[in-house]
């Protein structure tokens, strides 16, 4: 691991997010941690206050500065413009044209936020700007890098690319004038080159990485029959899928046992679908817990299943971090070929990977991969290899600074 004393970069980042911290955006976390640990200077602005009870346990591992933005009230909003120095002009009318493009309801707080953010990057020495999400973080990014001529970098994910409601006139504006628009997979790369086609973006696909992992505490020996799934108890996650494929096995697998980790808008429905199918006394639903249950979930379970499909909204998961974890688990995983999913699961070698929205699909795995110890303990030896060969948290950190740094636009 990089010592941050003796690998300094002299880089200093200023990460533009919507809400930090959130429980499901640990990729993140892990992202700040990497830089911070590779010597690059990282100050958090959040446009939101965080609103969830539980965290991960490793935001305590943060070094950098967390800013709360506040809305200011629109009679500090001349006195914020003309306290920046070297405002131009003709960057005011460029921020005064980008606004129009923004849904009113929202566009005074951004302005007022993107001032605020610009006093503060001045002030603390900023010299590049990141966001996270296609969004409103970007949005605010690219105001602040009207105002302060800032270079700035998006990451695009899931939900701001995928979801039928985006704005992609808005999002070529974004996009045009990043130093880059970085990726987390190469599916979501073909998306967004098509998307992005003729806005001049300059596309590049990092993966998000994951970091080592602390040893587990004592051993948990694996339960046969244990089938897990975690993740937001959301429609694109699929667990209505994968309590049928259970409801189907359950006559002739009695030690088969469903644990469900997360919570969400589908979880009085699942818990009413779980009692429909009769199979409730098999089913635990834990709730929201830290990352040190869940990976002892993990450690304990025989299967981590991840039916993920297209949301009636067109949102989907690029790059489940969840699938990152199982491999760094040894915690063979079933899941369907949506995004990125392929880029984390090779079929047949680190788990399967069945068709989506097809809970018969989802059985079927189940039970080969239950009735079959020699080929589970195959897969839980190629998901370590995998995580290293691929999602090495440092070499992904390394190759974000590198944009972060270049001089001129990467592509």
């Amino acid at each position: 691991m990089h010592d941050p004393a003796t690998t300094a970069t002299g880089l200093h980042v200023g990460y533009i997010l919507k809400q930090y911290p959130r429980l499901s955006e640990t990729f993140i976390l892990n992202e700040v941690l990497g830089h911070e640990q590779q010597g690059t200077e990282v100050s958090i602005f959040s446009l939101r206050h965080a609103t969830e009870g539980r965290f991960h346990p490793a935001i305590g591992s943060v070094k950098g500065q967390v800013h709360y933005i506040p809305a200011a009230d629109k009679a500090a909003f001349l006195a914020a413009l003309q306290a920046l120095p070297d405002l131009r002009l003709d960057r005011l009318r460029d921020v005064l044209a980008f606004s129009e493009r923004l849904p009113e309801d929202r566009r005074s707080r951004l302005l007022l936020q993107a001032i605020d953010i610009a006093h503060r990057c001045r002030a603390q020495g900023i010299d590049h700007l990141h966001a996270h999400f296609m969004t409103v973080a970007a949005h605010t990014a690219h105001v602040v890098h009207l105002l302060t001529g800032l270079p700035y970098t998006v990451t695009a994910h899931a939900k701001d690319v995928y979801r039928t409601t985006v704005d992609w006139d808005l999002a070529a504006v974004v996009a045009r004038h990043a130093k880059a628009v970085i990726t987390v997979c190469d599916a979501n790369l073909r998306y967004l080159a098509h998307r992005l086609d003729g806005s001049g973006a300059q596309l590049v696909r990092i993966y998000n990485g994951l970091g080592p992992q602390d040893p587990p505490a004592g051993t948990d020996a694996r339960t046969a029959g244990l089938v897990l799934g975690v993740g937001r108890l959301v429609e694109k996650k699929g667990f209505d899928l994968l309590l049928d494929a259970a409801a189907s096995l359950a006559p002739s697998m009695p030690e088969l046992r469903v644990v469900l980790v997360g919570d969400g808008d589908q979880r009085v429905a699942l818990g009413d679908r779980a009692r429909h199918l009769g199979i409730d006394d098999r089913v635990t639903f834990v709730g929201p817990v830290g990352q040190d249950e869940v990976a002892r979930w993990m450690r304990r379970a025989a299967l981590l299943v991840a039916p993920c499909r297209v949301g009636t909204d067109g949102n989907q998961d690029a790059l489940p971090t969840v699938l990152l974890e199982a491999l760094g688990a040894g915690l063979p995983a079933i899941a369907t070929p949506v995004a990125g999913i392929p880029e984390i699961i090779t079929d047949g070698v680190e788990g399967l990977i069945v068709p989506r929205d097809n809970a018969d699909g989802v059985a079927s795995a189940i039970a080969d991969l239950l009735h079959d110890d020699a080929r589970r303990d195959a897969m839980a030896s190629a998901g370590p290899a995998k995580l290293r060969q691929r999602f090495d948290r440092e070499r992904t950190i390394a190759e974000l600074a590198s944009v972060f740094r270049a001089e001129e636009r990467v592509g």
